[in-house]
């Protein structure tokens, strides 16, 4: 009895990953895959051993490659590195959730809308900063539909939320748009009060 519950304790302690392992895979993986010639076939390749490590049927080569062709490079090298995180048993043990009756082309859905959702997030960007790996590990586990070892679902979503680069950019852009309102409606003060300043041109 007490042997059962342990298990069943560990089973629901493996649903959650750990943040500091993905980040580290990303890291280690951004590396890999910034020059790495053939990343259309190793990429299909280690997605293909996932899904049948899982029970589950690859995406066909015809899907892939449609879905390959769609991106841009910097796209590519995003995709394969989001597949490096497959290598973590927690992570790939949510493909047969994720396939469902689409099998091995439902995940290669999701992860194409993970990867356009995340434009700002180049492999040169990740290799330069160490929160934005964070974040790319965040919005994985996020899309993914995982939890993160050792926090709430809040406190995930509130850091994510704090670190998004995508919204810090937007904020930013709009606080410069803000700023060059507020000048442009100060000078047009200035020069009103300079018309009431000048002295008006009479008779003589």
């Amino acid at each position: 009895m007490f042997g059962r519950g342990k298990d069943s304790n560990m089973e629901q302690a493996a649903k959650a990953l750990d943040l500091d392992l993905l980040i580290a895979t990303f890291g280690q993986a951004a590396n890999f895959w910034e020059s790495q010639e053939g990343a259309d076939i190793l990429g299909r390749a280690r997605l293909a051993d996932a899904c049948r490590d899982n029970g589950m049927r690859p995406a066909s080569a015809a899907a892939f490659s449609a879905v390959w062709e769609s991106f841009d490079e910097p796209h590519r090298r995003r995709f394969c590195l989001l597949t490096s995180a497959l290598e973590i048993d927690e992570a790939a043990g949510e493909l047969p959730r994720h396939g469902r009756q689409k099998q091995g082309e439902g995940v290669l859905d999701l992860l194409q809308q993970l990867t356009a959702r995340l434009p700002l997030l180049t492999l040169d960007v990740l290799q330069q900063s160490d929160v934005r790996l964070e974040e790319f590990a965040r919005h994985f586990c996020a899309a993914w539909g995982v939890a993160i070892d050792g926090e709430k679902p809040s406190q995930s979503r509130a850091r994510l939320h704090e670190i998004d680069f995508g919204r810090l950019m937007q904020e930013a852009e709009a606080a410069r748009s803000s700023a060059e309102d507020r000048l442009a409606y100060l000078r047009e003060l200035q020069e009103k009060e300079e018309e009431t300043r000048r002295p008006r041109r009479g008779k003589w």
